[in-house]
């Protein structure tokens, strides 16, 4: 499954506006806080959820509509891909299709031929809803894979871990994350211990061993040099081997946490949905996430997109962030989206490549649109150097000891965030960029 386009109308800040994902395997979006991101990302987990699904995820879906009067409607256009089983309509027919849910609010709205007074999530009347029932959204079905992940994604703080099945869940809780910030993600250590428990129970457990295999060599791909899974001890407590030591999930960083909560998910929710793959981690399917860049530092952010596209290569990723790392890191195959308000209307743009960009020159793109990379206090400094400069031989006496104080800093400065030596490389990367980028 991969996600082509998404309409919004009446939800939040989106009067109406539509996002094409042109079947890109990475799509970034940008915003300021406040200008969407989270929405979009929740609109698709409604609609990824189904239409039951959905109403256990937002059962009162307060705040949703921005005009209480009118309703809400959220439009998906999907894929079918190769592993998604089932065949809506004729071999003619494009595997392309979409349907529509409608949100209602705190008034009655009718929806179709019904009025409901209830708040809610109703799908569109299509016959399509009831063959994607049957197929996509039933937590028995193969394939359809899509998952979501909030900004809060941490794993379980409890020091006991509860040996589980591996029996499938309802498919809305691949989205619980999203709506649900105080939701662990322990599926990675239950899931660990319970493939532990089968191979000691039995030593000829072949699939237990390999998906286990399969799980810690995704879940090191993951982490930073150095770092890797270690095992489960007798307490059913996962140890990694962070430079030479053991540690526990409990003692690791949120950083590490983070990163071993979301991956550890994806790869047991990947299991769940082909059981019968050789392997997985290479299928196909749409994976959610908000806020990536929450609790990573700079080197990771700079790494995490790779790292994700390289282990998962077939996933589709549709990721909010406030990172110019992670967008750079994305690579040039990603589709980067700006998303804005202008007099109270969201607005949705594609951004230009954006790959080849350093951080401070990102942060000035317009994708970022921030007008200098230093602090307000140094940035202050530094215009009022410039404008000492421009009358130096016009100063007072008072200005000529500020400008020389000024000059002082900038000496100091110029190492770091000054221009750079002539003729060095990097005066003759800055040169080249200048150039070539807008």
């Amino acid at each position: 499954m991969l996600i082509e386009e998404l309409t919004l109308e009446n939800i939040r800040c989106f009067e109406k506006v539509t996002l094409k994902f042109k079947n890109r395997k990475w799509v970034t979006l940008l915003s300021q806080n406040g200008c969407g991101k989270s929405t979009v990302l929740q609109s698709l987990g409604l609609l990824l959820a189904g239409p039951e699904g959905a109403q256990k995820l937002a059962p009162r879906p307060v705040s949703w509509l921005r005009d209480e009067d009118q309703r809400g409607k959220l439009s998906i256009k999907i894929h079918q891909s190769d592993n998604d089983p089932g065949q809506f309509g004729s071999e003619k027919v494009t595997r392309s299709f979409g349907y529509t849910f409608f949100l209602t609010g705190s008034k009655p709205l009718t929806v179709g031929n019904r009025v409901f007074t209830e708040p809610g999530v109703h799908e569109s009347p299509e016959k399509r809803l009831t063959w994607l029932r049957q197929n996509a959204f039933t937590s028995k079905g193969k394939g359809w894979f899509a998952v979501g992940y909030g900004a809060f994604r941490r794993l379980t703080r409890k020091s006991e871990i509860i040996v589980p099945s591996l029996e499938p869940q309802a498919r809305y809780t691949n989205f619980f994350t999203q709506f649900d910030e105080d939701q662990p993600l322990s599926s990675f250590e239950q899931w660990m211990v319970y493939l532990d428990y089968r191979i000691a129970k039995n030593n000829d457990d072949a699939e237990a061993k390999r998906l286990k295999e399969l799980g810690i060599a995704a879940i090191n791909s993951l982490l930073p040099e150095g770092v890797c899974f270690d095992g489960v001890n007798a307490e059913g407590r996962i140890f990694f081997n962070v430079g030479g030591s053991k540690v526990p999930t409990l003692a690791l960083s949120d950083g590490y946490r983070s990163v071993l909560a979301l991956s550890g998910d994806l790869v047991w929710r990947l299991i769940q949905a082909f059981p019968d793959s050789s392997n997985p981690l290479k299928e196909e399917g749409v994976v959610l996430i908000d806020e990536l860049d929450i609790h990573l530092h700079p080197i990771w952010q700079r790494d995490i997109a790779h790292w994700l596209r390289r282990q998962f290569p077939n996933l589709q990723f549709i990721v909010a962030t406030h990172s110019p790392l992670i967008a750079a890191g994305a690579g040039p195959e990603a589709l980067t989206l700006k998303l804005s308000l202008s007099n109270g209307k969201a607005l949705v743009e594609e951004v230009p490549d954006i790959s080849a960009m350093n951080v401070d020159r990102l942060l000035q793109h317009p994708a970022f649109g921030l007008i200098s990379s230093y602090s307000p206090q140094t940035q202050e400094k530094i215009d009022r150097y410039d404008a000492l400069l421009t009358r130096r031989n016009e100063l007072t006496g008072t200005e000529q000891n500020e400008f020389k104080q000024l000059s002082l800093f900038m000496e100091d400065a110029r190492p770091i965030g000054g221009p750079p030596e002539p003729d060095s490389l990097q005066s003759r990367i800055e040169a080249f960029l200048e150039k070539k980028l807008p």
